[in-house]
């Protein structure tokens, strides 16, 4: 049989497409299990150490009524990222943020599991209200991309309806982050992420399909089509330029009826976040 012949075109588009892809290809698998150990080996190791911020300190800080003093941090023109380098990028400036705690059955330490988002080189991190709003909790703590642990040394401002707190880690080096977007228009296409029950640095693909009013707080709300799951609060939603549009919050499963007590025929799942006018709240700006 004649051998097969690629003409140069063919060659130069094939060599095309496996450079774009050579980002994610070169990524090393994810060990979800390992990563676990070493966030509750490194929280358990500064738990030992005794130097932290009390959690019930970190609690009273999530009551702050004031911003922020200093300016959001906006994108530039020089603040985006290549479509083929947007995942290593947001993942950079993603933390696994948790907190170890007792339970009433057992000695051992459990861990809990959420996210962040890094959004200066000094520490400045972005999470939920809610992940750190635990009374039982014994230490907070954020872990880098990096693998290395670090406690959460202050909540500078935080809103409990619209679920979303500053809070600060100190590193002896600048940390990877992101930048805030301008807007975010309903259609933009977004990109999320997240550690959906543990399932470390996801990514997964959609769109803004509307804002919304929170029933109870009367608060603005996003929500995206992009899938996340529990273990995903906090983490970031982006644009297709690597800036930050919104935090990963809630969930609200849609079900076609209920029969007595139980909820079938599962129809869709509303994906709710903090938008950015949420985020926003948490900064008085600096006149310069």
């Amino acid at each position: 049989m004649p051998r097969s012949i690629l003409n140069r075109a063919a060659i130069a588009y094939l060599l095309t497409a496996a450079s774009l892809a050579s980002p994610l290809l070169a990524q090393s698998p994810v060990d979800d299990a390992s990563l676990k150990r070493q966030f509750q080996k490194g929280l358990t190791d500064i738990y030992n150490s005794n130097d932290f911020p009390a959690p019930a300190a970190i609690r009273r800080q999530l009551n702050r009524k004031t911003p922020h003093e200093g300016n959001v941090p906006k994108a530039g023109p020089k603040d985006t990222v290549e479509a083929s380098n947007l995942y290593n990028h947001a993942r950079k400036a993603t933390l696994v943020i948790g907190h170890l705690f007792l339970c009433d059955k057992c000695d051992n330490w459990h861990l809990s599991i959420a996210g962040g988002v890094l959004i200066s080189p000094g520490g400045l991190a972005l999470t939920n209200h809610h992940v750190l709003a635990f009374d039982r909790a014994s230490i907070f703590g954020a872990m880098t991309s990096d693998g290395k642990v670090y406690p959460i040394v202050e909540v500078l401002a935080a809103s409990r309806k619209d679920d979303v707190a500053l809070i600060r880690i100190d590193s002896d080096k600048p940390l990877p982050h992101v930048s805030l977007a301008n807007s975010a228009p309903v259609g933009t296409s977004v990109y999320a992420v997240s550690h959906p029950d543990s399932h470390f640095y996801a990514l997964t693909a959609g769109d803004i399909s509307r804002y919304s009013m929170s029933p109870k707080e009367k608060t603005q709300r996003l929500e995206i089509t992009a899938n996340f799951a529990r273990g995903s609060s906090g983490c970031g939603v982006y644009n297709k330029l690597g800036q930050l549009v919104g935090l990963i919050s809630s969930t609200k499963s849609i079900y076609y009826h209920q029969d007595i007590d139980v909820q079938k025929h599962l129809q869709m799942v509303i994906k709710t976040c903090v938008p950015l006018s949420g985020i926003k709240s948490l900064f008085q700006p600096v006149e310069k």
